[in-house]
């Protein structure tokens, strides 16, 4: 039987008291420019979850500018979303070709 030795860095904790998710060592957040922050619907006080689409999921009502992404993390987040699409492709291309 073998054992591994968990190395946690106690002052990584975000606020909330969760280690924060990291892809190719960068946090997504920090990848598109933008601070975490807990946005809820000014009709129906649901949590936000996406700040792309300007209708809220539960109530369907049209949320305000001021909840919603700006221009730059918009330009940001859809570069970051064609990024990892043409990475997801490469990878299938690439798990295909070594599979035949």
């Amino acid at each position: 039987m073998s054992a591994t030795n968990l190395k946690i860095r106690w002052g990584q904790y975000s606020e909330n008291g969760f280690l924060p998710v990291s892809l190719d060592g960068q946090f997504s957040l920090r990848r598109i420019g933008v601070r975490p922050r807990v946005k809820r619907c000014p009709s129906c006080g649901s949590i936000i979850y996406s700040r792309r689409h300007n209708q809220c999921g539960v109530c369907e009502q049209v949320l305000p500018e001021r909840v919603l992404f700006n221009n730059v993390e918009v330009q940001r987040v859809d570069a970051l979303l064609r990024t990892e699409r043409q990475r997801h492709k490469a990878w299938l291309v690439r798990i295909q070709a070594s599979g035949q």
